[in-house]
């Protein structure tokens, strides 16, 4: 059972261990399970946000619309890099917990660095924060989705997916309304409207640091090779034995 301890936790875990990850009740999955989903809300969050922050940098900097893509180019263009990369490589050789917290230490030093690049209207050193945040966020979406399918009773594997994926639709929702209605609605395309914005990646990279150590100390199960195969041997259907 997932549980929270102070004590130093061990990232990394052999891939013909068996840690019962699949064997879990619906009770004792629901801790590694909200962990897990509140990623996916963080990167629909940061992607709404980044739609809102788009045209508003056009406007603030007078900036082209061609060169503000640069913002998606340096979004998504990391995605690649993390899931075929060091994301796909940790994972191999660590496994799920240490990509998650890996992720997440990604993404708050990309909200760090955004912080005073906003403060100083600097465009290039923001599309530099958001190609490391994105590589932090392709990190925890190459692990979560995976996760989510075998952690957990089998029977509930599309549920636990589906409703993940809801909380990541709220996120791209609520992202561009707080954009809209709470950093530009009074200060117009002002330099003052990016002042706003600063305080809200300051307030990302201490949340997500933390998240990082709730990670960390959080004896949340592992999933193996061997538990993939134990969840498969138990998909399959059982043949008969031979009559005498």
């Amino acid at each position: 059972m997932a549980r929270f301890s102070i004590r130093k936790q061990s990232l990394r875990t052999r891939d013909d261990q068996r840690t019962r990850a699949s064997e879990l009740t619906l009770r004792q999955s629901i801790y590694p399970l909200c962990l897990v989903t509140i990623l996916f809300f963080l990167w629909g969050f940061s992607y709404g946000l980044l739609d809102t922050l788009n045209k508003h940098f056009q406007n603030t900097l007078g900036i082209s619309r061609a060169r503000s893509s640069g913002l998606q180019a340096a979004y998504f263009g990391a995605y690649p890099l993390a899931s075929l990369g060091h994301a796909n490589w940790i994972l191999r050789h660590y496994g799920y917990k240490p990509v998650f917290i890996f992720g997440l230490c990604l993404y708050g030093i990309g909200a760090l660095i955004a912080w005073p690049c906003l403060l100083h209207r600097s465009f290039g050193g923001f599309c530099a924060a958001i190609f490391i945040i994105g590589n932090g966020l392709g990190s925890l979406e190459t692990a979560a989705n995976p996760y989510l399918a075998v952690c957990g009773p089998p029977r509930y594997s599309e549920i636990r997916i589906n409703l993940a994926q809801a909380f990541n639709a709220v996120g791209t929702v609520i992202a561009p309304v707080l954009g809209s209605y709470a950093f530009f609605k009074d200060v117009g395309d002002d330099s003052a409207s990016l002042q706003n914005v600063q305080w809200v990646y300051l307030a990302i990279a201490i949340f997500v640091f933390l998240l990082a150590a709730v990670f960390y100390f959080s004896t949340i199960p592992e999933i193996t090779d061997a538990d993939m195969m134990f969840q498969v041997g138990r998909g399959l259907p059982r043949t008969r034995s031979p009559s005498s």
